[in-house]
């Protein structure tokens, strides 16, 4: 017989010592074996999921007193938007760490959460950082801000389908967010709660130095990390030489050391077809290395090669990270001195100089480069009917064009300030999440503007990021207007007056209006029956000869307008104070001068 009483305490026994022997078994297993990433336990051949990553983060937090893990905001289906800080001042607010002068370097990874490179690999490189001391003597003279999944809504509609192009990992996330955005090409409007949060950040620390990662589509080649850095007149003189003269030159000798030739982040002119000549252009503020331009940031753009194996991209990442932490720790001082000079260059931009808000690339002009590519075919496919391009696995080297010239193609002057109407506020918002300070009307004002008037528009035919964007022509005009109490005063004072001139000029490629904030300025909402404006008509004809002779020549001259009754009359109504004077005009005023409030 035995005693019942007893079995609790023996099944208390025998747990105790499994987990004493758990316990002994972790301590035993070696330092780097308990620190190995998930995608390294993988042998690199799987990323891990959002919960997985955030555990490991959190290790890293609860292990060193260097490093903080925070959420910085949280995506359209509640996740926490993950952050690490690594800080050996252990200054972990924006406030204490300006305090130490230190440059701030933001990577992130996933916003495309079907390029993971840059998760796993930053992952591998804080983990040598924290865990095993390595490269301590460059981390310690910069603070550095760790986005492992941007997006993190996609990144868990995790599949094997998702990226057919790529090779590797097995399962990966979605390109877009879960509402459909691509973050990439939201940084200016703004339009998913994910950038919203991410702009916060930004304004909070203002990074002195940026990098985003991805994975390519297109052609293939020998390259593993292609780059995008703007050394053209693009940027402000001090950034410009910074990047062009310092960092570029130490990054291409240390990826190389490193076993990595690299080369620009460049587009076919004729796709897929490298012989074609190879294109830089000058990416718009909707894209992360774009917003660095109007930010005075450098954002430096990776763009790792789709057919490399992960273990091959991955590895090429953890160098791409290290060796920039390298230049930016040791170059810490002309990067913070150009990077406050570039700020003061753009706040102390001159009313009435030209900006240019828009470049195109010469093709005119152009250098030869080598590029070291792959051979490749053509062979004629009945199934499209058309040729298509077999690449071979044998490398080749082409001396091909390249066009990175660039010339202006639309500019702006400087007004001394813009004012916006209240009803406009929610422009005002999204100008607010850019770091633009905004002043308020504390009495109706009323005063000559220079705005907008808009002609011969129309919209895409498809929807763009949620978005029919709109094509137009415009005239320059100045007229009377009253401002009411509450509207909004921008002056152009600011180190962010860049981007200000490209939201609220509707020429800038990714302008506020281009994008469809203020479409409901295009719509009519009166109308006139054509019976009334025939009698209208008459009556002006009568008393206005000019109008009528105006009427003649129009006749004669345009047969579209000869052939339209309805427009023949309305060309009346437009001219007679029943018209909406405010029918395709730019409710955003800009103003030259100073002026009493």
């Amino acid at each position: 017989m035995y005693n019942k009483k007893l079995i609790p305490i023996l099944l208390f026994i025998i747990s105790y010592f499994s987990i004493f022997s758990n316990s002994c078994e972790k301590l035993q297993k070696p330092l780097r074996e308990r620190w190995k990433t998930p995608c390294e336990i993988s042998q690199f051949k799987e990323t891990p999921r959002y919960d997985e990553t955030i555990l490991f983060c959190k290790r890293l937090g609860r292990v060193s007193k260097f490093v903080k893990y925070r959420s910085f905001g949280k995506s359209s289906q509640g996740r926490e938007l993950p952050l690490l800080i690594v800080d050996f001042d252990k200054r972990f607010s924006p406030n204490l760490q300006k305090r130490t002068g230190k440059p701030v370097i933001l990577i992130q990874a996933c916003i495309h959460a079907g390029e993971p490179d840059g998760k796993d690999a930053g992952l591998m490189f804080l983990r040598d950082v924290i865990i095993f001391g390595k490269y301590k003597e460059l981390v310690k003279d910069v603070t550095l801000l760790f986005i492992p999944i941007f997006n993190v809504d996609g990144h868990e509609r995790f599949g094997k389908y998702n990226r057919i192009n790529q090779n590797g990992p097995i399962e990966t996330g979605w390109r877009t967010t879960a509402q459909n955005f691509n973050l990439n090409r939201d940084f200016l409007k703004a339009d998913a709660p994910e950038m919203k949060a991410w702009l916060k950040l930004f304004r909070e620390w203002l990074p002195d130095f940026l990098v985003d990662i991805h994975v390519t589509d297109g052609a293939d080649y020998q390259y593993v990390v292609t780059y995008g850095l703007e050394i053209r007149d693009v940027l402000d003189e001090p950034l410009r030489v910074w990047s062009n003269n310092i960092f570029l030159p130490q990054f291409i000798s240390k990826m190389r050391k490193s076993g990595y030739e690299i080369f620009p982040y460049i587009h076919p002119r004729r796709w897929n077809d490298v012989e074609s000549g190879l294109i830089i252009g000058v990416p718009s503020p909707r894209y992360s290395n774009g917003y660095g331009i109007v930010q005075n940031r450098i954002f430096l753009l990776i763009e790792n090669h789709m057919l490399k194996d992960y273990k091959q991209r991955v590895l090429a990442t953890y160098e791409t990270i290290r060796n920039i932490v390298e230049i930016v720790s040791s170059e810490r001082y002309s990067l913070k001195e150009s990077v406050s000079q570039s700020d003061k260059m753009t706040s102390n931009m001159e009313t009435g100089s030209a900006f240019y808000l828009n470049y195109r690339v010469d093709f005119s002009d152009s250098s030869r480069v080598k590029f070291l590519g792959k051979k490749y075919r053509h062979e004629y496919s009945d199934i499209s009917g058309s040729e298509y391009i077999i690449w071979e696995d044998e490398p080749d080297t082409f001396d091909v064009f390249l066009f990175s010239k660039i010339f202006p193609a639309d500019s702006v002057m400087v007004p001394y300030a813009y004012i916006i109407p209240p009803e406009w506020s929610d422009i005002t918002t999204i100008l607010i999440l850019h770091g633009v300070n905004v002043k308020y009307l504390n009495r109706d004002l009323r005063l000559p503007v220079h705005t907008y008037k808009f002609f011969d528009f129309s919209w895409d035919s498809e929807s763009y990021e949620g978005h029919h964007r709109v094509k137009f022509s415009l005239m320059d005009t100045v007229v009377e207007r009253t401002f009411p109490k509450g509207s909004v005063l921008v002056l152009m004072n600011q180190r962010v007056n860049k981007v200000i001139l490209h939201a609220l000029e509707p020429k800038a490629p990714d302008s506020f209006l281009r994008w469809g904030f203020f479409n409901v300025i295009f719509e009519r909402k009166e109308y006139a029956e054509m019976y009334v404006l025939e009698k209208l008509a008459r009556e002006m004809i009568t008393s206005n000869s000019s109008i009528y002779n105006e009427f003649l020549k129009r006749l004669k001259i345009d047969a579209e307008f000869r052939d339209n009754p309805r427009e023949r009359l309305h060309f009346f109504y437009k001219r007679s104070p029943y018209w909406d004077k405010n029918y395709c005009m730019y409710p955003v005023g800009r103003v030259f001068k100073p002026f009493g409030l």
